[in-house]
Formats: structure tokens, C-alpha cells, sequence
């Protein structure tokens, strides 16, 4: 079994810089913004969210929804862009960098405008929809990293 050795480049710590300091951070503030949230909508743990008919009742219910909801789409995206921008950064560090930065900016945006839009059914979120383009360019960079891999060519 043949093995590979990886040299990470030189400006691989901005990669690592934003894959595992801005975006915990992020993932911390979101955290935060939805407990504040709770407690103004007086939703107890253990529950999730806040019902339909409290969301009926009252704005702060449904915000605190919107706000559980971005952290939650938050978490189940964040491991897997972390883990390509870790990847594709090993060929494109620079890139996968500013790719990062705007993911994460992209995210704020996107719970900012689930949070505070009072356009209907979290239509407010699409301010920041376009961190699925950098998801996608994430994807991209990986797979050239693993041809590269493949190929000899990043050793």
C-alpha cells in the first residue's frame, strides 16, 4: 500500500483560522441569539420549538422559531462545509479562505433575515441563500483535491 505525504502550504492557516475559528463563533453567537430568543418567547426546555398555537399568539414564539430553525440549518451544514474547506484548502488555501469568510458572512445574513424579516414563512432567510454557492464551490475543491490526490500531484 503505497502512502502520501501532505505539505500544507504556507497560508494554510487562514484556511484554518476561518474553517474552525470563525465558524464556531458563528455557530456560538447563532447559539446565543436563540436562547435569548427562548426566554422572550417563554419556551421551556425540553421543548424544540415553540407550538403552532403559540406561534398564533405571539411574535416572540415565531421568532424564536426562526431562530432555532437558522442555528439548526447552521449545524447541519456546518460540519460537512468545515471538513471540504479543510480539504480543498490543502491544494487552494487562499480560496477555500475567502470562500470560508463568505460562507460565513453569508450565513449571518441568512439567520439575520430568518430573524428579523417580517416577510412571511422565514422568506426573510434569502438575504443570505447564496451560502449554497459557496457549499457548492467547496464541493468542487475537494474533488480537485482528491484527483490531485489521485494523481500524484499534490505531493
Amino acid at each position: 500500500m503505497a502512502s502520501t505525504t501532505i505539505i500544507l502550504p504556507a497560508d494554510y492557516g487562514y484556511v484554518v483560522l476561518v474553517a474552525l475559528g470563525a465558524i464556531p463563533v458563528l455557530a456560538f453567537g447563532q447559539g446565543m441569539v436563540v436562547s435569548t430568543k427562548r426566554k422572550a418567547a417563554k419556551v421551556p426546555y425540553p421543548n424544540y420549538e415553540a407550538s403552532i398555537q403559540q406561534v398564533k399568539e405571539s411574535r416572540d414564539a415565531y421568532v424564536f422559531n426562526a431562530a432555532q430553525r437558522a442555528h439548526g440549518n447552521l449545524l447541519e451544514n456546518m460540519s460537512q462545509t468545515v471538513l471540504m474547506m479543510l480539504v480543498g484548502g490543502l491544494a487552494y488555501p487562499r480560496l477555500a479562505a475567502a470562500m470560508g469568510a463568505g460562507w460565513v458572512l453569508c450565513r449571518a445574513l441568512f439567520a439575520y433575515g430568518y430573524v428579523t424579516s417580517t416577510k412571511p414563512h422565514g422568506k426573510g432567510r434569502y438575504l443570505g441563500g447564496a451560502f449554497w454557492l459557496f457549499q457548492a464551490g467547496f464541493w468542487g475543491l475537494s474533488c480537485a483535491v482528491g484527483f490531485k490526490l489521485l494523481n500524484g500531484s499534490l505531493i
